[in-house]
């Protein structure tokens, strides 16, 4: 959220009113995300919105209703949207729920300890769709249900060719060209979509004694998908100059050693 300048509002009281309530918010905007940093909790990532700019959890859960289901089609907020729903559908989740499940999502990314990174999406690793289930006649009142997820990450050409950058540059010692960056990217959606982060478990549901209220018990792993530092690590080295370059910085280590180290000549010629 951008501090607000008085000069960027209309002369006159008019003016005076919309500037001071803008100080209020942009001021208690401040205060939340210093609380957030304090409790360790990121700030709420979706497509088309700067982190930056401070979207709150309301806002949030209004994006998914406003914005990414009526997004254009082939933008990122729209891709993300379809992405979302997507699981929602292959879980068995009716549409009339589908609000509620992106609510916990947003309320999961701020809570404390949840391992959230930001992104609402990644609560679909560890939700239990058995909870969203209940009481539509889809599944039995009580028994044990299964689960099975399947998450892909889809990265996109700015996150990509930064990555893909970075990983040029520790192991060649240079940036990577358009062409390498063009045939990274559709490599690496290529190579994630075959290894998909998995989540299984199995949720039992079970009547209380005594008037206790009923018992829900999950039982669940979470396997990690693909990696992406792997794969640009092994397309950097597959370029023709990575030879070259990994001989270079071995020759330095060694004249490195020899400077500091006169005797240690013996040992190389040896």
């Amino acid at each position: 959220m951008k501090k607000p300048v008085r000069t960027d509002y209309p002369k006159g009281k008019t003016g005076d009113r919309q500037y001071a309530q803008a100080k209020i918010e942009y001021e208690a905007w401040v205060k939340e995300q210093e609380a957030g940093k304090k409790l360790n909790i990121p700030p709420i990532k979706l497509p088309g919105v700067d982190p930056e700019a401070g979207i709150n959890d309301v806002q949030a859960k209004s994006w998914f209703k406003y914005s990414g289901a009526t997004a254009k089609s082939g933008t990122e907020s729209k891709k993300y949207y379809d992405r979302f729903v997507a699981i929602l559908k292959k879980a068995g989740i009716p549409q009339s729920k589908w609000q509620s499940v992106w609510n916990d999502a947003v309320d999961w990314v701020g809570t404390p300890g949840s391992g959230s990174t930001g992104d609402p999406s990644m609560y679909l690793n560890v939700w239990n769709p058995g909870d969203y289930l209940k009481g539509d006649g889809s599944t039995k009142k009580y028994g044990t249900t299964k689960q099975r997820t399947e998450t892909t990450t889809q990265y996109s050409p700015s996150n990509a060719a930064d990555y893909l950058s970075k990983t040029f540059e520790q192991e060649i010692g240079r940036t990577a060209t358009k062409e390498e960056i063009d045939a990274y990217i559709k490599g690496v959606n290529d190579a994630a979509k075959k290894e998909p982060s998995i989540y299984e478990g199995t949720t039992t549901t079970a009547p209380g004694k005594g008037g206790i209220l009923e018992t829900s018990t999950t039982k669940a792993t979470n396997t990690t998908g693909f990696d992406p530092s792997i794969y640009a690590a092994n397309f950097a080295r597959s370029r023709p100059d990575f030879a070259e370059s990994f001989a270079t910085k071995n020759f330095l280590k060694i004249i490195q050693g020899l400077l500091k180290d006169p005797n240690a000549i013996g040992t190389v010629v040896e």
